[in-house]
């Protein structure tokens, strides 16, 4: 019998292959029979035909294949070979519902065809039908011990259910019958990494690699799980190395560009992704990451040129179906906040399906009684020298030990800093789940019998949502690194303020909002600055002119935002404009500045510093820190302000442009508050031309620092255990999670 070959997950991420193959050289251990050893070549024309159609299947060219297939089964509609063949083609062209039709007349010829089994057990798989997709592949393996894909596409099933010593056992029977098939070894690299058996994984990967050398899949896993130890640069040479010899360039070119973006060696990842791109039409992954490197390097013709693709994509997260553009790219972007809700929602959507089998066997149980004293939980992966760290490090030492425990949950690398070590010893426990498989960790979760789990991550950096889907604590709540609403059923509530979600807005979150009484941003009132403070012109900064600060990612600066700060610099003469980044970002920026008759030279560049301290120290040499419009500072203005620059804002309609403004409305400088361009515009020159109102306005920010709730963090944790005692008791009534203000 003519088997498809199983492509499956062979890399991570969700790059898109066809969802059956004819033939690929082999490796699958695949038997392809030649026409003459079909029963049709009876019928000398239909077996031209299908000489014809099969030489055109096994080339790829299914669109030609397909309507040979279609006349010579209207002559022989009856023919098992013609059913399956034609069923198969128009399945790799992606028409499940009519492959699967095929496949069930072919099934009422031949009930124990174990290949029309499989195909119909994956199409049903694939069209989100796994338990009637299961019976049909346990049926193609009863029928044929022998059928590996079978095996393989169960033990898919198994790994999805979470029962991964079932999916080994299939897998490993497998490789019993096929121990040199490179398919198994890598879909066990995949099961081992899932079980955080890495050197096993490690392992796996190189033999499928032995195997055939010519496979792109390995060396794509093996790549990402250096990523995931820490050593990107590891992955990024081994997907270098791979184009020389290995198959598929355009996913290696693909996977080469994700891991160098996420380096930040934009642009690295600009040319590797063009060139995947290149090499497939209507790639979507890699346009996407394309166009948020272009973002990143301030290539606005680049980003406008993929942006009819980026807003095809977010119409299908409206829409409700599968969304490939990041939760956090959509924070970046010039859209509402219900699309970014919707294209967080849709990644949700996969985690709740993953989560659904593994739910029932991980037997969780939660209390829901009061108690004197709440167990809290964080989960994050950037307790380390990290903006989210930076803001939340002095807070576990605040919490009232005789109602509060706290555990701190590491799914990330301990980098040694100051930062890791403030949290480690500020919190009750510090629970380190980096090596643990999701399961576990939501396990240790649960063991540890944690009732309000809060999580700092959201759909950001080396987030793992999965975790949380499995429900690990009976209340999950969203705090502090994603700005906006995850879409997710797993998170009861999200902490704002009235300034982040005013009442407009509130239908755009499908979280419970807890609305803290000053800043939803807890920040740290023990931030070093270094001293003794530099000078300006140690940082290449003028003296006697006004400095405009825009530090900020490349990310955040639109070409109109870019734009106004032109103008002010045309009303400000002598001003300068300090930005960061290097390379093509600097050198487009410079090219926008000339572009608007802006010498080049009045933007200056910073470079990185070491320590965070130094920075902070540098920032207090600025006048005036201005803000970005639609993915603002949060953060780096609350270190603008603590090292006494003021900042300047015009939010805009979205939780991530909010920040700075509630910010601002803490300390009572609602005045660096515009509602417009060129509100924004009038403020900053006005300052920029007026010595006396800069120095007058530093004294300000000076004063409403030490004396307002934005630096008191024992205060903000105050505030937030009465939220957390509020939350336990809904929970403890039996109540669905509701809104809480806090006064």
């Amino acid at each position: 019998a003519i088997s498809p070959a199983r492509l499956g997950r062979w890399g991570e991420g969700p790059h898109k292959r066809p969802l059956f193959l004819f033939h690929r050289r082999g490796c699958h251990g695949i038997i392809v029979r030649h026409p003459s050893h079909c029963k049709i070549e009876s019928d000398p024309p239909v077996a031209a035909d299908l000489t014809k159609a099969i030489a055109l299947h096994r080339e790829g060219r299914l669109k030609q294949a397909a309507p040979i297939y279609k006349a010579a089964l209207k002559r022989r509609p009856r023919d098992p070979e013609l059913l399956y063949l034609s069923g198969l083609c128009v399945l790799e062209l992606g028409d499940l519902s009519a492959g699967a039709r095929h496949m069930r007349a072919l099934l009422k010829i031949q009930p124990k065809n174990a290949d029309a089994h499989h195909a119909l057990g994956k199409a049903l798989v694939m069209t989100g039908k796994p338990a009637p997709g299961r019976r049909h592949l346990e049926a193609a393996l009863d029928n044929d011990p022998d059928h590996i894909d079978a095996r393989i596409e169960l033990a898919e099933l198994a790994m999805n259910d979470g029962d991964l010593n079932h999916a080994e056992a299939l897998l490993d029977a497998a490789l019993e019958r096929q121990p040199a098939n490179p398919a198994l070894w890598n879909n066990l690299g995949r099961l081992y990494r899932a079980q955080s058996r890495l050197e096993d994984a490690n392992r796996a990967w190189r033999r499928t690699m032995e195997i055939d050398p010519s496979l792109a899949a390995p060396r794509v896993n093996l790549a990402l799980l250096a990523a995931r130890e820490g050593r990107i640069n590891d992955g990024i040479a081994l997907l270098t190395e791979a184009l020389a010899s290995a198959d598929e360039p355009a996913e290696l070119h693909a996977q080469l560009g994700a891991l160098q973006f996420f380096a930040q060696d934009y642009e690295a990842a600009a040319v590797s992704l063009t060139a995947a791109t290149g090499l497939r039409s209507d790639f979507r992954r890699a346009e996407l990451r394309l166009a948020q490197t272009r973002q990143f390097l301030c290539d606005w013709d680049g980003l406008d040129a993929l942006m009819p693709v980026v807003r095809a994509e977010i119409a299908r997260a409206v829409r409700g179906e599968r969304c490939e553009v990041s939760p956090f790219f959509s924070l970046c972007l010039p859209i509402s906040e219900a699309e970014r809700t919707a294209v967080a929602g849709a990644l949700a959507r996969e985690h709740e399906r993953a989560a659904t089998g593994i739910m029932s066997r991980a037997g969780f149980h939660y209390e829901n009684k009061t108690k004197d004293r709440l167990h809290i939980g964080y989960l994050s992966s950037d307790w380390r020298d990290h903006p989210a760290a930076h803001l939340a490090c002095g807070l576990f030492r605040h919490h009232d030990r005789a109602r509060i425990e706290t555990s701190v949950f590491s799914i990330g690398l301990d980098d040694g800093s100051e930062y890791s070590r403030r949290i480690r010893e500020g919190a009750d426990n510090f629970i380190d789940l980096h090596a643990f498989d999701d399961l576990s960790a939501a396990k240790a979760i649960n063991q540890a019998g944690i009732d309000i789990l809060i999580d700092v991550q959201g759909a950001m950096g080396a987030a793992r949502p999965d975790i949380l889907a499995l429900r690990p604590a009976p209340i999950q709540v969203s705090f502090l690194t994603y700005l906006g609403s995850m879409g997710a059923a797993w998170l009861d509530y999200l902490i704002v303020d009235r300034v982040m979600v005013p009442p407009e807005a509130r239908a755009d979150y499908t979280e419970a909002l807890v609305t803290m009484p000053h800043c939803y941003q807890v920040n740290d009132d023990e931030a070093r600055i270094a001293t003794p403070p530099p000078s300006r012109a140690d940082h290449c900064l003028p003296e006697d002119a006004p400095v405009y600060c825009a530090i900020h990612g490349g990310n955040k600066i639109t070409r109109e935002i870019f734009a106004c700060w032109m103008r002010i610099l045309a009303r400000v003469p002598g001003a300068v404009l300090w930005l960061s980044g290097g390379g093509a970002r600097r050198d487009n920026l410079c090219s926008a500045a000339a572009g608007h008759g802006i010498d080049p030279a009045r933007l200056i560049f910073a470079g990185r510093v070491p320590d965070k301290a130094d920075h902070m120290a540098r920032l207090g040499l600025a006048d005036l820190f201005l803000d970005t419009p639609i993915y603002g500072a949060h953060s780096s203005a609350v270190d603008a302000l603590w090292a006494g620059t003021p900042v300047l804002t015009r939010p805009g309609n979205v939780f991530s442009a909010r920040g700075a403004a509630t910010l601002l409305a803490t300390l009572g400088l609602n005045d660096l508050i515009t509602d417009s361009y060129d509100a924004y515009e009038a403020r900053a020159v006005v300052l920029g031309q007026d010595s006396g109102a800069r120095a007058a306005l530093r004294t300000r920010v000076a004063t409403a620092r030490a004396s307002s709730p934005l630096f008191d963090t024992a205060g903000w944790v105050r505030d937030v255990e009465r939220a957390y005692q509020r939350i336990w008791e809904i929970h403890c009534r039996g109540e669905k999670p509701c809104d809480i203000v806090l006064d």
